[in-house]
């Protein structure tokens, strides 16, 4: 099976673009894939599915060379282990700033870069045809990305040893305005300070920069601000903006 593009090298030439999945279905990933998104990012923290349910839009992603990253709520090992062994471009862990980074880096390597179970006898190892072991190792560790999420208010505790540890220093603009005591105020002097203090943290580290986009207008912003990994609406948004257009008017027969 053909591997799907490696998200570290896109990013590494030009910005990349992905969505939200929150409908586990493969026809909604042939469509993402067909829409020419870069990536899409498999929501397992909000949406209604189960790890198989996301295991099956990983493969479907893989099936149509499609990078499908899995949002997690928590440093779950066997779930993380199930979807990487599935074939996921990465795992993004809510909530993964400060020592969770570190912990998400342990859980998606292998020795000697982390702790990662060993086994080849899965789809994201050709179930171990004409792969050795070593090379496994290799393949995963150079392209697998530990994606965490500064999206709280202590959001600059660890901030150097997050970095040091993560492929995607990505903010969560709606939940880091909650916590920072401005709901919805996405362009608030905290939210400008705590951006700003993030993104240097970053550029520090040479860590590429992601953030959540509502809307295009705030994904073409983002990439003017130099940030390289841009999540853009979801499947859901996407489906509810079509669906009201056709009852906006009168239909016409």
């Amino acid at each position: 099976m053909a591997l799907p593009t490696s998200l570290r090298e896109l990013m590494a030439e030009r910005p990349v673009l992905g969505t939200f999945l929150k409908i586990p279905r493969f026809e909604i990933v042939d469509l993402l894939a067909l829409s020419s998104f870069d990536f899409v990012v498999c929501d397992y923290e909000h949406s209604q599915m189960s790890v198989g349910d996301a295991c099956d839009v990983v493969r479907a992603g893989r099936a149509r060379g499609l990078p499908v990253l899995v949002r997690v709520p928590a440093l779950e090992q066997g779930d993380i282990n199930r979807l990487l062994e599935a074939g996921a471009a990465g795992i993004q862990l809510a909530r993964g700033s400060g020592a969770a980074a570190g912990e998400l880096r342990q859980l998606v390597s292998y020795p000697p870069l982390g702790s990662r179970s060993v086994s080849l006898a899965q789809p994201a190892a050709d179930y171990g045809i004409g792969v050795t072991l070593a090379e496994h190792f290799e393949r995963s560790n150079s392209t697998v990305l530990a994606v965490g999420q500064f999206e709280t208010a202590d959001y600059a505790e660890g901030i150097d040893a997050a970095m040091a540890a993560l492929d995607v220093a990505f903010i969560g603009p709606v939940d880091l305005s909650v916590d920072l005591g401005t709901p919805g105020q996405l362009d608030s002097e905290p939210m400008r300070d705590a951006k700003g203090f993030i993104e240097a943290a970053a550029a520090r580290h040479e860590v590429p920069m992601g953030i959540f986009a509502g809307s295009p207008e705030a994904a073409a912003d983002a990439v003017a601000r130099g940030y390289r990994y841009i999540v853009v609406g979801s499947d859901l948004t996407m489906l509810a903006n079509g669906a009201r257009q056709f009852t906006s008017r009168p239909a016409t027969v």
